[in-house]
């Protein structure tokens, strides 16, 4: 499976990486975010709940975005959540 890199203190929306014809989710869109200070790797595609509740074991915060909310609120819900991102001379 695949792997994507989550940079620590940052926030992504993974509404390109989520297969809705393989399961029903009870959301429209997912945003997840790292509070660590460690880059975090999050198995995608999104297939099924299970690999959701996965990544939540990770430590990642995850975000259920629901129909006619506002894209720019959630991730800003989110990045709250995360904290201020630190001064970067890399990512790696």
């Amino acid at each position: 499976m695949c792997k994507f890199v989550l940079a620590s203190k940052k926030v992504q929306n993974l509404g390109g990486y989520i297969v809705e014809n393989h399961s029903d989710f009870p959301f429209r869109d997912l945003i997840v975010g790292n509070k660590t200070d460690e880059n975090i790797k999050i198995p995608v595609p999104v297939y099924t709940m299970e690999e959701v509740e996965k990544i939540k074991e990770l430590g990642v915060i995850t975000y259920y975005m629901q129909p006619g909310e506002s894209l720019v609120e959630a991730i800003q819900k989110v990045r709250d959540q995360v904290g201020e991102e630190p001064e970067r001379t890399h990512y790696w």
